[in-house]
């Protein structure tokens, strides 16, 4: 074989390696970029909805745990000074009604952060929410008056007989550790179901990590 002969062979063989380097691996561009394959995984997280803040608030106000309660308003109106009140008498009275205590958490206060998989909830610790209103039972009680001069009781004298109960029950539901303490866990795991629930749908083990704010703040 001639010189010129070889050369010419020499060049179709490294023609041939060029345009064949994508499948026979003959060369490779330093500047090519690999693009990931997204994996079946990451798809799945990139479509998974993340827990609602106001789902989890809504969570807590259906939570809310209500007690039903029965109390007695007892008073007396004393007599009157004066000329014009002699004759009077003390009249005492009691008033049964009933109402219904609300518990649980602060809807207002509840806030969410989320990273990655993890998920942090701040909640106040579960409170009288409020008093609904009550109903008067029949088997209240009012004294005679046989006085010379009348002293009558009046609707506002037993509005204000009732307020002053009330203030009674808001500071024994206020301090009911027990029924605070179930309110607050009703909240807690109604919050978790719905957590879990997402989890198993979408397949993402969220974890959870609570954190509790102070009422007073």
């Amino acid at each position: 074989m001639s010189m010129k002969q070889m050369i010419t062979k020499i060049l179709v063989l490294a023609l041939l390696c060029g345009l064949f380097t994508p499948f026979w691996g003959c060369g490779k561009d330093k500047t090519q970029t690999e693009i990931p394959i997204e994996t079946e995984e990451s798809q799945r997280q990139l479509k998974a909805p993340s827990p609602d803040i106001s789902q989890i608030r809504s969570i807590c106000e259906l939570a809310t745990l209500e007690c039903y309660y029965h109390n007695v308003a007892i008073s007396t109106k004393e007599k009157g000074q004066g000329l014009s009140h002699i004759g009077e008498k003390d009249r005492e009275f009691w008033i049964e009604y009933s109402g219904v205590a609300k518990l649980g958490i602060n809807m207002a206060k509840v806030s969410m952060e989320i990273q990655n998989k993890d998920i942090v909830i701040t909640i106040p610790k579960a409170q009288l929410l409020g008093l609904s209103d009550y109903t008067f039972s029949p088997d209240s009680y009012i004294s005679e008056d046989d006085g010379i001069n009348k002293n009558p009781i009046t609707p506002e004298n037993q509005t204000q007989a009732v307020a002053w109960a009330q203030e009674d029950i808001r500071q024994q539901f206020s301090k009911d550790d027990a029924m605070l303490m179930r309110a607050e866990e009703r909240g807690k795991s109604l919050i978790e179901n719905y957590i879990q629930q997402l989890s198993e749908i979408w397949e993402t083990d969220y974890q959870i990590t609570w954190v509790y704010e102070d009422n007073a703040s």
